[in-house]
Formats: structure tokens, C-alpha cells, sequence
């Protein structure tokens, strides 16, 4: 399975074309072969703040936009695992929390993740693709 960081969400609903050809490859073939891609619950809650905050603007009203992405994706919450994980990731790691959750997201799931982000690929701590 493969576990989508927030930015690519966000990128896959509004702007496709920033997604990597890797990336997008990993995302078509798992949605042709009828599976489906997971995301952490601190996505949900990343893009309704980026809502909030006018980060970003989708054509569709927040709830609507927010619940076809649950639709969408296999919802990861966060379990007393995966936030122990997160805590314990080795410096110097990633400060931030929901990064942190989302890559302990991935480890404890065994998911493949999709990110741009450079501080997470470069700990490899889990299996990325961008």
C-alpha cells in the first residue's frame, strides 16, 4: 500500500501536474488495480487547516471537498503505536509533528510513502517515492 503525504492530497485534488512522474506512476497503478491509497488522519486535519487559513481554495465548498477526500483514501488514524513511533523517530529528524506522524503512519502500516519532502526522504527511515 502506499500512504500520500498532505502536499500531494492537495496537489492530486488542485494540481496535479507539481506530482512527480514517479510519484504519479505508484498513484495510477495502485487505482488500476482497484486498490486504494491510504493517508494519515493528520492529513484530514492538514487540509481543513490549510482551508481555514487560505492556503489553499477549492472550487467545492470545505465539507464536500474534505469529504471526498476521506472517500478517497484509506484513513489511518493515529494509534498509541504510531504516536509512540513518531516520538521516538532518531534525530535529527523532522521537527514537525504531523511529519512525523504521517512517516511513523508509514513504518507502522508498512506503507510505501509518497512525498516531496527532502528531510523525510533523506532519513530514510521508510520506503519513499517521489
Amino acid at each position: 500500500m502506499i500512504l500520500l503525504d498532505t502536499h500531494v492530497v492537495i496537489w492530486l485534488a488542485l494540481t496535479p501536474e507539481k506530482i512527480s512522474p514517479a510519484a504519479t506512476a505508484a498513484i495510477r497503478e495502485v487505482e488500476s488495480s482497484g486498490a486504494i491509497s491510504g493517508i494519515s488522519v493528520m492529513t484530514i486535519y492538514e487540509v481543513a487547516n490549510a482551508i481555514r487559513l487560505g492556503r489553499i481554495k477549492p472550487a467545492l465548498p470545505h465539507q464536500v471537498f474534505l469529504n471526498r477526500i476521506r472517500s478517497r483514501f484509506k484513513v489511518f488514524p493515529v494509534t498509541e503505536t504510531i504516536a509512540q513511533c513518531a516520538a521516538e523517530l532518531p534525530a535529527p529528524f523532522h521537527g514537525d509533528p504531523m511529519d512525523r506522524i504521517i512517516t511513523a503512519t508509514a513504518l507502522v502500516a508498512n506503507c510505501t510513502l509518497i512525498t516531496k519532502d527532502e528531510k523525510i526522504r533523506e532519513a530514510n527511515l521508510c520506503k519513499v517515492i517521489w
